[in-house]
């Protein structure tokens, strides 16, 4: 935490942020850049509603992270000793110094903060609606009212950079709903046609392919598995009904999910019916939830909703799929140092977060490789992709699957020497430039490549390492339901133990990834940046978890 005086000359401050006056620029780093698409129409209107998410600083962060890695790692006497809820907000919950000027300050500005705020159990953000014009005094800023020109989407952003006063600027790690625009809506996933040669993709053949077999869960009644969903995307009840009518036969299943959070309404969305349909297919007769931040969010960031929620929850899913990113440049390094605090407080509760690893390969702009984010960072598992080919029977990477190294996060331990070993042994690198000490993904991978889904009641194909993340989550949920049914825990935060039983994958070493020039990262033996440690293998996973 910075001190401040009052006086204080901006010449002499040599970080990335810049005063104001007695005000400080936050979230220096954050794009402001309008995306392609969105179009600013008016501003907003003084006694409009504002809502804006004040992220407060929390305590004791490095034990938490000494917490992460203990619970997570193979082989320490603490593995997968999870905190409680309530633990983890008593270790975490701000100090009431933040939460006293945070309060004193938006008072002193004519809110009634009893009444037009909501703080999360453990005081770690608080949630406001005021009129736009005192929102717009509070951060020295003008909102106005942009829309999509192609969904008709809109959303309220500020123009420039938010400024806060010194005297709050040390109890806040940013303040939401202000710069990030939401993702747009969309109906369908990509679809293509199949040449022939691609093999196409149903729960029966990713069940024999990864050893699935019959298996499936049920054995446990507080195994949960859960896949978040955004902006506009919604599942469809028929649609799964339908899915499980052509593609379910061969195995037991659950007619529906289990709960939804948030709302879900028609029409369906590709993404959605694609995520529900895979993981209830791989991670079949578990207990499924549906975690929507669409709809009343619009407006507003769904993913730092999304946050919110689970940092309130006092039951989360031992499994959760996410199919959802930015590029890592686009983002402040605030925002994300505490996206990842959030990640490691879910992980010392005993969630394992799956992140699509994204689907424009290598990323390459002006011979620069441009990371995603979520799949950057050190605290989640990412999934690349792959494709099956009839006349092979087996896997390759697929073009799509984008991977590299981030550039904002250092190389955790547990993949140092599996990345060295790629880095000093890979016959084809990408001619660009790139971080090697950053932390690489994506951790695992599956298939990517033409899903059959169901639609608005129509089976098509599609493709995406959003194919492959539900997939590989389902398994990982099989995995949990027989540890917690013979008294075990769950796995929590999974990469210290994939990269110690890389064994228990298929090591995919075949084909590279598109995305830079005329190609980006390549298979190799061992991990790679396209397709990570290999596919999943349920029977050897099983077991290796089953033996901790």
């Amino acid at each position: 935490m910075f001190s401040w005086v009052l006086l204080v000359s901006a010449a002499l401050f040599q970080g990335s942020q810049a005063f104001t006056g007695l005000r400080m620029r936050v979230e220096a780093g954050q794009s402001i850049a309008v995306p392609e698409g969105w179009t600013a129409e008016k501003k907003v209107q003084e006694t409009e509603g504002i809502s804006l998410v004040f992220a407060v600083k929390q305590r004791n962060l490095q034990q938490l992270e000494d917490l992460f890695w203990k619970v997570s790692t193979p082989g320490t006497k603490h593995y997968r000793q999870f905190l409680s809820h309530n633990e983890i907000n008593d270790l975490i919950s701000p100090e009431q110094t933040s939460i006293d000027t945070i309060t004193t300050w938006l008072s002193e500005a004519g809110l009634d903060v009893e009444n037009k705020c909501n703080w999360t159990k453990a005081k770690e953000f608080l949630s406001c609606v005021m009129p736009c014009y005192m929102a717009n005094s509070l951060l020295d800023v003008t909102f106005s009212v942009f829309r999509h020109g192609e969904t008709k989407q809109t959303t309220v952003r500020a123009t420039h950079h938010y400024t806060l006063p010194v005297s709050v600027i040390g109890h806040i790690d940013f303040v939401g709903n202000v710069h990030r625009f939401p993702p747009v809506a969309k109906r369908t996933q990509r679809v293509k046609k199949s040449n022939g040669l691609v093999e196409l993709q149903t729960p029966s053949s990713l069940r024999e392919r990864y050893n699935v077999g019959s298996a499936i869960a049920g054995k446990s009644s507080i195994n949960i598995q859960a896949v978040a969903q955004f902006t506009g995307q919604y599942y469809g009840k028929t649609d799964l009904s339908e899915f499980f009518k052509l593609f379910g036969s061969s195995f037991v299943h659950r007619a529906d999910v289990d709960k939804v959070i948030g709302p879900n309404k028609f029409p369906s969305g590709g993404e959605a019916n694609l995520d529900v349909q895979y993981i209830m297919s791989l991670g079949a007769n578990a207990t499924t939830w549906f975690w929507s931040t669409g709809g009343a969010h619009e407006k507003q960031e769904p993913f730092l909703q999304w946050m919110l929620d689970i940092a309130n929850a006092t039951v989360i899913p031992q499994v959760m799929s996410v199919s959802y990113g930015d590029q890592e440049n686009s983002l402040s390094v605030d925002y994300m140092d505490r996206t990842n605090q959030e990640f490691m407080k879910q992980g010392v509760r005993g969630m394992s977060l799956l992140f699509a690893s994204g689907d424009a390969g290598a990323n390459c702009r002006n011979h620069v490789l441009l990371p995603f984010f979520p799949a950057s960072s050190p605290y989640v598992t990412t999934v690349g992709g792959t494709e099956g080919l009839l006349d092979i029977g087996t896997e390759r990477a697929t073009l799509l699957s984008s991977g590299g190294f981030s550039n904002v996060y250092s190389q955790p331990q547990y993949q140092t020497a599996a990345v060295s070993h790629y880095l000093s042994t890979s016959k084809f690198l990408p001619a660009a430039s790139y971080n090697r000490t950053g932390r690489a993904f994506p951790d695992v991978a599956a298939m990517a490549m033409d899903f059959m889904i169901v639609d608005e009641l129509i089976p098509q194909p599609v493709d995406g390492t959003s194919c492959a993340t539900p997939t590989f989550a389902g398994i990982i949920a099989l995995i949990n339901d027989a540890l917690l049914a013979s008294g075990k825990k769950q796995l929590g935060f999974l990469n210290p133990f994939l990269y110690s039983h890389a064994s228990a994958l298929l090591d995919i070493t075949e084909q590279c990834s598109g995305g830079c020039l005329n190609k980006g990262w390549c298979a190799a033996v061992g991990w790679d940046a396209v397709t990570g440690l290999g596919t999943p293998n349920y029977e050897n996973l099983l077991k290796a978890a089953m033996a901790q």
